[in-house]
């Protein structure tokens, strides 16, 4: 009985590194953005800025000699509101690391935007569900004049 208990427990030791990456899924077998509960409000929007929290509250870690912070906040000016009571300007936090499911924005085009809300009404976004966007579920959302500005899976290819 032993030897399987020790077989087990050295397979979850060499698998543990991997739980740490992002893993999402598929798009094709989520609800779409708008009807899941975990979208709590999703936007188009314009980045403005982007800063790390205050140190004292998150603080930074270190990858391969390199000190980045846990988390990144960024500023949207919202341009179109799809779900949710959007205001004109929303602050979003993100991880900011791809591996830890973390999402860049652009400042050169606009930003398709599905966000969560945490306990204390902060929103975050993820990569899974950035993803998303693109998946035939969520194509009535992107409409000409986004398609456009935003270079998501579902733009013209010209």
């Amino acid at each position: 009985m032993l030897k399987p208990l020790a077989a087990l427990a050295a397979l979850a030791a060499v698998s543990a590194p991997a739980a740490l990456a992002c893993s999402c899924l598929p798009c094709d077998s989520q609800r779409p953005l708008l009807e899941s509960e975990y979208t709590a409000g999703a936007f188009v929007g314009e980045l403005m800025s982007v800063r790390k929290p205050a140190s004292g509250n998150f603080p930074a870690e270190t990858e391969d000699g390199f000190e980045y912070p846990r988390e990144l906040i960024y500023l949207f000016k919202v341009t179109r509101s799809l779900k949710g009571d959007m205001p004109e300007y929303v602050m979003v936090r993100s991880a900011s690391s791809s591996a830890a499911c973390g999402v860049t924005f652009s400042f050169e085009s606009l930003n398709a935007v599905a966000v969560s809300h945490d306990e204390a009404g902060r929103f975050h976004a993820g990569s899974c569900s950035q993803m998303c966007w693109g998946a035939e579920p969520n194509h009535g959302l992107i409409t000409e004049d986004m398609m456009q500005t935003w270079r998501g899976p579902v733009a013209s290819k010209e």
